[in-house]
């Protein structure tokens, strides 16, 4: 069964356009938009299982340069 999540975004001051163009090329990126408030953008991801979406955010996602930190949220439901 998929596992759908909410990734918020902090990043670096510049580059916030091409931090989104990379994410969005990551395989299981079904959406990227930027934000208002204490996050920059907010992305939403599909994964096979808990563990594969562990492996998008660490190892994907969190290796963007410009990417300064996230948080996941995992959709109940």
């Amino acid at each position: 069964m998929p596992v759908y999540a909410y990734i918020l975004l902090r990043c670096s001051k510049t580059g916030l356009r091409e931090v989104l163009e990379r994410v969005r090329s990551v395989e299981g990126v079904k959406s990227a938009a930027p934000v208002t408030g204490r996050f920059d953008a907010v992305v939403e991801v599909e994964a096979e299982d808990l563990k594969k979406l562990a492996v998008l955010v660490m190892e994907k996602i969190q290796a963007i340069e410009g990417v300064e930190r996230t948080e996941t949220l995992v959709a109940m439901g």
